[in-house]
């Protein structure tokens, strides 16, 4: 089961560690102010001290976590099993019904006035919906996808429909005073990308490098720049339908442990201007992504077999902080976890800690992969 907690008047729980004063004419002289000792809205510390507050008491009825997430935690009693989000005043619980219920009871036993919702058609945006068997679910953003059809509907009106988000191969030039669009279509164009990185971000990582490719030109885009945006927004409307399926593949039901695959790939020199290259990766759990990234590398790899062991060491940090995670809510993960790598070469470094001629130019920090997989 899954329910939404919002804890009402949340900023008014804070306690202040600090002195804060307040004046208030209508009671006092001009010379006298009020002490604080509870935070209150407008104060810009109100949100922190809520949250300390607020965690507090989580750990006071028996959650346990938050590390490496500070907003992850879970309980487990003779009710069951509880996972427990923060977001803000805003708290999704998942897990058995009893237990659910139990956690909610207590937060209410402390103090907090809970408003409940069971509903998660709504939440940070995002729409998720089960099948009747709740063994099947779709991460989905209507509500973004609503906005951005009003706002671009009349600027997308006649476009050719493309079957991919952004032409194969196609890079955006960052503009070096060059002609750019004007002011309005500059404001368009960052409020078209905002949005696509934010569907991005939990609903559609198919766009994901297309739309890392928009964010370069973001100080001044040209015209070429403000038709892909365009485009991308054209094929993200025609495919508004699509979302992420959560569908676990569960091996073994006597003895459930989680299984994570991480696959890493990247590019090279793909960036005609500055010659980066380009990495990106997906994580898998149960058959299920959960992270995925395309961004461009800090520094020039100057071999493709570089090029792809730096893109192996950004997703082994990635592997290592999800593997944290799921530790800390009490989850046994299969080990080892598997990164599939198609290059050779990349492979071959991450095994072996020596260095020849030829790689003695590799970063330290790229050295993290044979340190962790040791």
């Amino acid at each position: 089961d899954s329910r939404i907690i919002d804890v009402e008047t949340a900023f008014l729980f804070g306690d202040l560690d600090e002195e804060v004063y307040m004046t208030c004419k209508e009671v006092h002289e001009e010379d006298e102010a009020l002490l604080l000792l509870h935070a209150i809205y407008g104060l810009v510390q109100a949100s922190r001290q809520f949250w300390i507050k607020y965690v507090k008491i989580l750990k006071k009825i028996g959650f346990e976590g938050g590390y490496p997430d500070p907003c992850l935690y879970s309980r487990r009693d003779e009710n069951g099993v509880v996972f427990l989000a923060v977001w803000v005043d805003d708290s999704l619980l998942v897990g058995d019904n009893k237990a659910i219920d139990k956690a909610i009871q207590d937060l209410k036993d402390e103090g907090f006035v809970l408003k409940e919702d069971g509903s998660l058609d709504d939440y940070l945006s995002c729409e998720i919906t089960m099948n009747e068997e709740k063994t099947i679910g779709w991460i989905h953003q209507p509500h973004l996808l609503t906005k951005m059809e009003k706002r671009f509907a009349n600027l997308i009106k006649g476009l050719q429909v493309y079957k991919t988000p952004s032409a194969p191969g196609g890079t955006v030039i960052q503009n070096h005073g060059g002609p750019v669009v004007d002011e309005e279509r500059h404001k368009i164009y960052r409020s078209g990308v905002g949005m696509l990185l934010y569907l991005v971000k939990h609903s559609r990582p198919d766009i994901a490098n297309g739309v890392r490719e928009l964010s370069k030109a973001l100080v001044g885009p040209s015209e070429a720049a403000y038709k892909d945006m365009l485009r991308m927004i054209k094929f993200v409307l025609e495919t508004k339908d699509l979302a992420v399926k959560l569908m676990p593949v569960v091996e073994d039901l006597d003895e459930l442990i989680w299984n994570v695959v991480a696959y890493s790939d990247s590019d090279y020199a793909g960036d005609k201007e500055s010659r980066l290259s380009v990495a990106g990766f997906v994580l898998y759990l149960m058959g299920v992504p959960i992270s995925w990234r395309s961004k461009g590398m800090k520094v020039v790899a100057q071999s493709s077999t570089e090029a792809e062991y730096i893109a192996l060491s950004e997703t082994a940090k990635e592997v290592k902080f999800v593997y944290q995670v799921l530790a800390s809510l009490g989850i046994k993960v299969k080990l080892p976890i598997i990164v599939r790598v198609d290059n050779l070469g990349a492979i071959f470094m991450s095994e072996n800690i020596s260095v020849s001629q030829r790689t003695t130019h590799v970063g330290v920090r790229y050295r993290f992969v044979p340190q962790f997989t040791t």
